[in-house]
């Protein structure tokens, strides 16, 4: 054999180990489909923080075809000005305990805004609220306009 087909193979043999010797990183999204087709929630993470909160990260992805009116849909109440990210809650169905957004001194959610998003686009969406007891492993993610999204896990800090 000569000696760059020989360096080929060796390149190419090191490609294969290398490519296959690696961890499967398998990871399942959860999600929920909203009341339009095509737009759905993907939860990014569920973690306790310090203070005794946990913080929801969730992704809203819009497919639809047109834009998505979340900014006012997507609050809790008409108090709240639109854009407000107070709409979404925690369900602890073993405590039977409804968990909302952690609000500051003046009222003010602790969460970031929502707008409308267009199609084919993305947004990342967070809010903070009061942690559930240490043993409670699991919640369901209320969020307005989505199905319930149900066995979200808590991690730790």
């Amino acid at each position: 054999m000569k000696p760059i087909g020989s360096i080929c193979l060796a390149a190419a043999l090191l490609c294969a180990v290398t490519l296959g010797a690696g961890p499967v990183l398998s990871q399942e999204v959860l999600s929920a489909e909203g009341e339009t087709p095509d737009v759905r929630i993907e939860v990014r993470e569920l973690k306790r923080g310090d203070g005794g909160t946990v913080t929801l990260r969730l992704r809203l992805v819009n497919e639809s075809g047109d834009e998505f009116a979340a900014n006012c849909n997507m609050r809790e109440t008409g108090n709240d000005d639109c854009g407000d990210f107070t709409g979404a809650y925690l369900l602890d169905a073993a405590n039977k305990k409804k968990y909302l957004v952690v609000r500051d001194a003046d009222q003010k959610c602790v969460c970031s805004r929502v707008d409308n998003i267009a199609d084919g686009k993305k947004m990342n969406l967070w809010a903070t609220y009061p942690a559930p007891p240490a043993d409670v492993e699991k919640v369901t993610v209320i969020v307005p306009l989505f199905e319930p999204i149900e066995g979200v896990p808590i991690a730790g800090p």
